[in-house]
């Protein structure tokens, strides 16, 4: 079963993430050739100058050092019902000596109890990932001891900041409305849409994920990401609402858009590395020495023309593999066009 789930406070959440990388976001998006949109551009820019220089620094610091992002998003896709000043409220009554906790139980989520629990599930997290995603785990054991005073500044910098976003916030909510309908409309299609979204697999099967609610973002509009449940039997779709220009439902379109990331050298290195082998992020990364930001767009991008595939193995390692099959029929129906015209 595949449902549109509204999260009312994902993109207050994406909103902080796009402010504090917008000069990192725009290098990026023009290295993989994907255009941001003007319209979002036009309220992260609103949003900017109604920001103050502290507040920024502030959510720079909570968000690029502690990466307190992850564990706020987590607490608002348990709470998809609540609006930012209530995530915040829940944040508050967590309490300066619960912080350290909350940021364990709603962001690490490990697997095991105990120190080496903590430590095994932050090293897979960072390994899986194309970018630094958490603290590394000496980081973290600092983080123990600094998490009350950052609780404080946590508290206080969300709660000015949300002033800032409340005056974007109807339009965001606006075009919101207006991208979910095409969601919504190819969701009733649900074999269709998995095809289209679901580029993950576990040790080669997919059926056995029964539900999939699906999270769009507006701010976040090249984000795809999956929060997948310890039996995975169930999952939560982070969709960015642009990822639908990418991921055609045209066969015709498709094809253009594979041939035009066989044309480009980075992309095609990364296609034929996964059709020998399954490719973690991580080895992308350091065979091709290109930053962790730039692989994650590639990946994505990959992801989303069906050209790379994501398998889950042991229940936590991630790997790519190419989508050979797809590429050989593309050929054949490209070859089998031309033959027809002659």
């Amino acid at each position: 079963m595949v449902r549109n789930i509204r999260v009312k406070s994902l993109d207050f959440v994406f909103a902080i993430q796009r402010l504090v990388g917008i000069h990192e976001f725009r290098k990026e998006v023009k290295k993989v050739g994907v255009e941001p949109s003007k319209e979002i551009e036009g309220l992260i820019e609103e949003l900017s100058t109604s920001v103050s220089m502290r507040v920024f620094e502030d959510l720079k610091l909570l968000f690029r050092k502690y990466y307190l992002d992850g564990m706020i998003a987590n607490i608002a896709i348990n709470n998809p019902d609540k609006n930012p000043r209530e995530i915040i409220q829940l944040v508050k009554a967590v309490g300066p000596e619960g912080f350290y906790d909350a940021y364990i139980k709603e962001y690490v989520r490990p697997r095991e109890t105990g120190e080496q629990g903590i430590k095994a599930r932050i090293d897979e997290l960072i390994e899986n990932n194309t970018s630094q995603i958490i603290m590394t785990y000496s980081q973290l054991k600092k983080f123990k001891n600094e998490a009350p005073e950052i609780y404080y500044k946590c508290v206080e910098t969300l709660t000015h900041f949300v002033a800032s976003y409340e005056k974007i916030e109807t339009r965001v909510n606006a075009i919101y409305d207006r991208e979910i309908a095409n969601f919504e409309e190819a969701m009733k299609d649900e074999t269709k849409f998995r095809n289209s979204y679901l580029m993950i697999q576990f040790e080669g099967e997919t059926h056995s994920l029964s539900d999939i609610d699906v999270c769009m973002t507006v701010l976040g509009e090249y984000v795809l990401m999956y929060k997948i449940s310890e039996d995975h039997m169930s999952m939560k779709m982070i969709l960015g609402f642009a990822m639908r220009n990418i991921t055609s439902e045209k066969e015709e379109t498709i094809e253009q858009e594979v041939f035009k990331c066989l044309g480009d050298p980075t992309k095609l290195l990364m296609i034929q590395m996964a059709s020998k082998e399954p490719v973690c992020a991580k080895d992308y990364a350091d065979r091709l020495k290109l930053s962790k930001a730039t692989i994650s767009h590639h990946i994505g991008l990959l992801l989303g023309l069906r050209l790379l595939t994501l398998h889950i193995q042991n229940g936590k390692k991630m790997y790519y593999s190419t989508n050979v099959e797809l590429l050989r029929r593309l050929f054949d129906n490209f070859i089998g066009d031309l033959e027809a015209n002659n």
